[in-house]
């Protein structure tokens, strides 16, 4: 469940959603805190779940990659019905868990069924490949991306987030021509883009959701710009999806529903 940042936590749909998928009120829900360099961010998430109706939430507080071998964390994590990764910067968590015990018991929990959710920078590390680093703007240009390894919870999407608000239709552009067999998956802050099974996604929340679909491309000279200059690409298919609305990850096809039509 990743979301596209800066949920509202005053009417809280995208983090109630979250709770509700843990389980409600038997939810024990555990935060990975380590992309966000403020020191209240887990516990502040802990409240907040545990007042959205959430029969536990702890925060996993440590920032030494040796502290991540600490077996209460193993078990913290095996017992969770829902994670939750904050926001700040992508790659602190994989530099601090990638290739430990921790990092794969995340991967298990997920496999098992546990919802894992992520905002902003915790919705970025979710998939194997990773937007690490990158700009702004509409066109795709030679570096405007650059990547590293996600947690791998998926292998075939790549989310950006922050999506409208921080323009960065480019670099996702520059992604899906780079890697056509991907799903590009751009969220729009207070929304939530949930992949279901790997086969649905879809769309809660106050903004909207930008799949990019990369596998009808018919040319690109992505493998040939240099210097940062701007990149060609024909065929790429665009879809935008607000709440309520789904995309079959199979067929690429989307659904949007219709408006019920009232009798007078």
């Amino acid at each position: 469940m990743p979301i596209g940042g800066n949920e509202n936590h005053r009417k809280p749909i995208v983090l109630q959603e979250f709770v509700h998928r843990a389980g409600g009120e038997s939810a024990n829900i555990i935060i990975f805190p380590q992309p966000s360099i403020l020191r209240k961010t887990g516990d502040d998430y802990a409240h907040l779940f545990l007042e959205l109706g959430a029969h536990s939430a702890r925060s996993l507080e440590f920032r030494i990659r040796s502290e991540s071998f600490d077996e209460s964390f193993l078990k913290a994590v095996q017992l969770a019905s829902g994670i939750f990764i904050s926001g700040g910067t992508q790659m602190r968590l994989p530099a601090m868990i990638g290739g430990t015990p921790l990092e794969a018991e995340i991967l298990s929990a997920y496999q098992r069924g546990a919802i894992i959710a992520g905002t902003s920078a915790g919705a970025a590390v979710m998939s194997k490949v990773m937007i690490a680093y990158g700009k702004s703007g509409p066109t795709p240009r030679e570096g405007i991306a650059q990547y590293s390894a996600g947690l791998g919870l998926t292998e075939n999407i790549v989310f950006d987030q922050h999506f409208r608000q921080r323009d960065r239709l480019g670099r996702l552009l520059y992604v899906i021509s780079a890697h056509p067999g991907l799903l590009g998956v751009g969220i729009d802050e207070n929304t939530a883009a949930i992949v279901e099974d790997e086969s649905w996604i879809t769309v809660a929340g106050s903004g909207a959701v930008m799949i990019v679909d990369g596998s009808m491309i018919e040319a690109t000279n992505v493998a040939e710009i240099e210097s940062g200059g701007a990149v060609a690409v024909s065929g790429v298919r665009i879809h935008v999806l607000t709440h309520g609305c789904s995309f079959n990850i199979n067929t690429r096809k989307a659904k949007i529903p219709l408006p019920e039509l009232i009798s007078e």
